[in-house]
């Protein structure tokens, strides 16, 4: 790694409050660390009724410990894993903060799945507990008649079903207090499932400190600064809502805020003037169907900057927002497994090319790779490979070691199966998946996974899942 390289960790070790060499827990590094100033608020929770919620760093550190509290009460011990099927909602972070405080592992559960996809993740992680919305609580009990083991059920909302455990009231229950747990840098966090190309789902393994992996982006691709109010849009259950737009910015002790309906273009710009939103952190499609309604009523001055990820940005998008607001969409691009590593750097703004990304994060070193292995020098288009840095989002698969030492080559560098063009400037331009991942709306879909779904059906013999181009959906 370059001096460069080396300069930009050092730099990012020094905003820290914890040495990741002598021990390092999420919990007190994204929330409790900035609890003493008991008004700074952490989190904006607007529902589509209206009504807004309020939590501050110091509200959500005292519900975190009495998670932590709770699931230490019902037996969960150190590396016990905890998942969660619950929506962009408050109780998500609550339970993340209670289970990385006590040692234990967050595993996010996407809330659109269906009971098999459920019970599949809950095996692959071997969960002994589930943090369920009432919403969803009958998938999760179509779920449980193909699980390996039973698990402990918390229910947020409504009445508890019988043997379960009612999540606000053990956060009001008189539990013994427990100390945070004095957890290693490289002890996981998060199991967080992506699509694999097979029916099978990987579950990438997060340790503790694989949010540093994303703050050389955080600080000079979304460049947010004090009292700046983020919008953060994507749900928790996967890494860009949890970890890119969710952990990273409460290490920087920023504001968030989340809606927690449906999309609706109307309430997002109506969130966005009454709460004096400055950034948005989104998908492209998102975008495209806010700037829809957004030409009827415009958008509030307040918005200085956009962020987005997930699908490629096209230029029309990003013209139109920029004609709207006055101010730029910086797209970016990463991986669960590694972080996030090219993007729109808040210091090109002036000169950005949508279609493209502007520049490789600093932090970070990529290479273009042709099929047979050979680098790529100057322009030209191959697989982009990055070279491992201090601090990576993932260490491993945790339920497919074999498969993630296939993505090393000579150990230092980590293939991303992506297909970029680096042109004459020196940017880069997202081509699309070496494999057969399908991409849509800002989703990785496992083309197998689909195919598995619709061969249960009795009138099904075979089935194939491909993709096909969409003008909204990408």
């Amino acid at each position: 790694m370059g001096e460069h390289e080396d300069a930009e960790w050092r730099r990012v070790l020094g905003t820290l409050e914890q040495d990741p060499g002598a021990g390092f827990n999420l919990a007190h590094e994204c929330c409790e660390r900035w609890a003493s100033d008991r008004g700074r608020l952490a989190l904006i929770v607007r529902g589509p009724d209206g009504s807004s919620q309020r939590y501050t760093y110091s509200d959500l550190t005292r519900q975190g410990e009495r998670a932590a509290n709770a699931f230490a009460a019902a037996g969960l011990t150190r590396g016990a894993r905890v998942a969660a099927l619950l929506g962009r909602q408050v109780e998500a972070w609550i339970a993340a903060i209670g289970t990385w405080r006590a040692g234990l592992t967050y595993v996010p559960l996407f809330c659109g799945f269906g009971p098999e996809a459920v019970a599949q993740r809950l095996n692959s992680a071997g969960a002994e507990a589930v943090v369920v919305d009432a919403r969803w609580r009958s998938v999760l009990e179509a779920a449980r008649a193909h699980l390996r083991r039973d698990v402990i059920v918390y229910t947020v909302g409504a009445s508890p079903e019988a043997g379960d455990h009612d999540f606000l009231a053990e956060l009001s229950a008189d539990h013994p207090a427990t100390p945070m747990a004095p957890t290693a840098a490289d002890d996981p966090a998060v199991v967080m499932f992506t699509s694999g190309t097979t029916s099978e789902p990987t579950g990438c393994a997060i340790p503790r400190s694989g949010v540093l992996a994303l703050l050389p982006w955080f600080d000079h691709g979304v460049a947010a600064e004090s009292g700046d109010i983020l919008f953060t849009t994507t749900d928790p259950a996967w890494s860009f809502g949890l970890m890119s737009t969710g952990a990273a910015p409460m290490v920087r002790g920023l504001t968030r805020v989340m809606y927690a309906g449906d999309f609706d273009a109307n309430a997002w710009l109506d969130i966005i003037e009454q709460e004096q939103v400055t950034c948005v952190t989104s998908v492209p499609t998102a975008y495209r169907r806010l700037i829809a309604a957004a030409r009827e009523r415009g958008v509030a001055p307040s918005i200085r900057a956009a962020i987005s990820a997930g699908e490629p940005l096209d230029a029309a998008t990003a013209d139109a927002w920029r004609q709207l607001t006055g101010a730029p969409i910086r797209h970016g691009y990463g991986q669960t497994e590694l972080g996030m590593m090219v993007a729109d750097l808040a210091a090109d703004d002036a000169d950005l090319a949508p279609g493209s990304l502007s520049a490789v994060v600093p932090g970070w070193e990529a290479r273009l790779f042709t099929e047979t292995g050979e680098v790529i020098s100057g322009p030209g288009q191959g697989e982009i490979v990055f070279r491992r840095p201090p601090f990576q989002l993932s260490a491993t698969y945790a339920n497919a070691a074999t498969l993630w030492q296939s993505r090393l080559v000579d150990g230092d560098w980590f293939r991303t199966m992506d297909v970029v063009r680096r042109d004459e400037t020196g940017r880069r331009h997202f081509i699309g998946r070496d494999d057969d991942i399908i991409v849509t709306a800002g989703y990785h879909v496992g083309p197998g996974e689909v195919e598995a779904v619709l061969t249960t059906h009795p009138s099904v013999l075979e089935a194939a899942a491909v993709a096909a181009t969409d003008p909204n959906r990408g």
